[in-house]
């Protein structure tokens, strides 16, 4: 009934990484947390195949990527209901020896070098949406037992230490892992279930984990300026009357600064002015930058020059 979202993470990571400069402190940080999120999709595209591929002989309905509010927001990979029980599904891309720690509860992995990293145990995030999502039901009077499972995608992982609170699979045996689960009473009617994956549906709220900069603590001026060919990968192309031209391969863009106003919005700011924009667009002229910041069709405040700002609305131009 619901399908995944598109990656605001990684749009954000991939921006984030472009614009740092290579001697940055935080490059290699970003550069990896990138590359982790592009993993991580990886392995939430497998899980969304078991099910394409997969049926069960019983009602159900899928919801991928579901993010909600109760005593606090949460994500939900996979949201699998039923008349009889609902599955949380929490899939992780992470190859490698497994041991999951408790006291302090953490995910170490050996990868085959002997270097161990240290993640946040999946086991947290698994109880942490299962109690809000309880909560969340309870608020809408809904009363059905929930179970939560983290599901391993890579195909090259051992678990040599198991979760103590819940069940650790590989992402081929989730149908098995849920027709094992018993159906022996009934919580709701099958007109119950699909009004109440709706009521998720329409109560999702979109996540955009922006400002970036903020998010990871890094200083804005530390971003890299100018607008970027899309053609080579060029910062600094130059506004003239054709569109905006690079120095690197000729090619010109008319609209290359909507992309470049949008990093903005992703990178530093929910609010962009005049001077911001021509600083990062690496522009000289108010009038340009004015006619820029009109033309996108932006939330305007203020009634002058000197105090006008224009603001992005996530919800209508994600």
């Amino acid at each position: 009934m619901k399908t995944r979202s598109q990656e605001y993470g990684l749009i954000g990571l991939q921006l984030l990484d472009r614009r740092l400069p290579t001697t940055h402190e935080m490059k290699e940080l970003i550069h990896s947390k990138m590359h982790m999120a592009r993993a991580g999709i990886r392995g939430e595209v497998k899980v969304d195949e078991i099910f394409q591929k997969y049926s069960f002989p019983f009602e159900y309905v899928v919801l991928h990527d579901v993010c909600l509010e109760s005593y606090g927001k949460f994500q939900i990979d996979t949201l699998f209901l039923t008349e009889h029980f609902i599955v949380i599904l929490e899939s992780k891309n992470i190859g490698g020896k497994l041991r999951f720690k408790q006291n302090p509860a953490q995910l170490e992995r050996e990868n085959d070098e002997g270097k161990i990293d240290v993640f946040e145990n999946p086991e947290v995030q698994v109880e942490r949406n299962t109690y809000l999502l309880d909560e969340w039901l309870r608020l809408k009077g809904v009363k059905i037992p929930i179970y939560g499972v983290i599901v391993l995608t890579n195909s090259k992982v051992m678990v040599v230490e198991s979760p103590e609170n819940y069940p650790t699979i590989l992402h081929s045996t989730i149908p098995v892992f849920i027709r094992n689960i018993s159906r022996e009473k009934m919580y709701l009617q099958l007109d119950e279930i699909h009004r109440l994956a709706k009521e998720i549906v329409a109560s999702h709220q979109t996540y955009f984990p922006y400002p970036m900069c903020g998010r990871w603590g890094i200083n804005p001026q530390d971003l890299l300026t100018g607008v970027l060919c899309e053609k080579c990968d060029t910062l600094g192309m130059v506004k003239r009357k054709n569109g905006w031209n690079c120095s690197g391969c000729g090619y010109v863009d008319r609209l290359a600064h909507e992309k470049t106003i949008r990093e903005w919005f992703v990178l530093i700011g929910e609010s962009i002015n005049n001077r911001q924009c021509r600083y990062f667009l690496q522009l000289d002229s108010f009038q340009t930058a004015s006619r820029i910041l009109n033309s996108m069709g932006l939330f305007r405040e203020g009634t002058s020059k000197s105090n006008t700002i224009y603001k992005w609305n996530w919800d209508e131009k994600s």
